[in-house]
């Protein structure tokens, strides 16, 4: 892929990773609740199909391992430092009691917070590398159907993988697969934002299933391609830059957003709360990066299975 693509997909998990730190904000959450809704219907989808456009399984048993342990390491390890947090603080799907029968379901099964997510890439991404073990013997139509065996059966007959999570993940692989240029699929247009805001309005928000998130994707994904245009070359490379850095910002954000709930109390003067969501918009981002900085520099990014865990 040449780096004019990589940069605008940086863009776009750049705008992405601001949304998921966006929905976590609570005190957003509770004053705009249909702004939050129309977020949640395609920014994970769109990250899903992002993530499985970009997973490459076609690797040596050893290198894939080590794919999946890069995810699982840091998986573990924040999801039980949220699980116990979630015992003493207010946190939406926080967990009563903290047992090890109970950490156990949700390390394996539940998950806990934004952490799900991480959950469906190493059960997307383990289904995917064992389809396409068969590649070379039957050919790539095969594997792929194959992939979408396994993962019907495991939404089917599983807790670990919903329908529509494997869905969008599944797509992403098909247009990597079968068209090679989700850019190029997914043209720049301005015009994409008119129906986007249209569904934003009218639509339905409670089903990933609908057709309606994904024409919100595939909106999102053109619409995105404009902006680019727009862009100062300076806030275009802080977006790429962020955007090759979505996965700290991922795993460290849920602590900017939990203390910001402290923090209410000095923007009780801004009834809108727009002001404390921006203030912790650039802390939980700027804050995840420098968490991330400190353990690259410490070396403590072993804990995770990295020699740097910024990119």
């Amino acid at each position: 892929m040449e780096r004019k693509a990589y940069n605008r997909i940086d863009l776009l998990r750049a705008a992405l990773i601001l949304m998921v730190i966006l929905v976590h904000i609570v005190h957003f959450g509770t004053l705009y609740p249909r702004v939050r809704e129309v977020i949640f219907m395609f920014f994970m989808p769109t990250f899903l199909m992002l993530t499985g456009y970009l997973t490459n399984v076609r690797k040596p048993t050893r290198q894939f391992a080590l794919y999946e342990l890069r995810i699982l390491l840091p998986y573990c390890i924040l999801v039980t430092g949220y699980a116990c947090l979630s015992t003493v603080m207010p946190v939406r799907d926080g967990l009563a009691e903290l047992t090890p029968a109970t950490l156990l379901r949700t390390l394996c099964v539940t998950s806990i917070g934004p952490y799900w997510f991480l959950h469906r890439m190493m059960v997307c991404a383990l289904l995917y590398w064992l389809a396409f073990r068969l590649e070379e013997r039957a050919g790539t139509l095969a594997a792929f159907f194959l992939l979408v065996s396994l993962a019907t059966a495991v939404s089917l007959f599983t807790p670990l993988l919903p329908a529509g999570n494997a869905f969008y993940y599944i797509l992403g692989v098909a247009i990597r697969l079968f068209h090679g240029d989700l850019l190029r699929l997914f043209r720049p247009s301005a015009w994409a934002w008119i129906p986007f805001f249209m569904l934003a309005l009218w639509a339905d928000h409670s089903r990933w299933g609908d057709i309606a998130t994904l024409a919100y994707s595939a909106c999102f994904l053109c619409g995105m391609g404009a902006v680019e245009g727009v862009l100062s070359p300076r806030l275009y490379g802080w977006a790429g830059y962020l955007g090759r850095n979505t996965f700290p910002v991922y795993l460290f954000h849920p602590i900017f957003t939990m203390a910001g709930k402290f923090l209410l109390p000095a923007f009780a003067f801004d009834p809108s709360g727009l002001l404390h969501t921006l203030f912790i918009l650039l802390t939980g981002t700027l804050g995840s990066l420098l968490i991330a900085w400190a353990m690259d520099r410490t070396r403590l990014s072993w804990l995770f299975a990295r020699p740097r865990i910024l990119r």
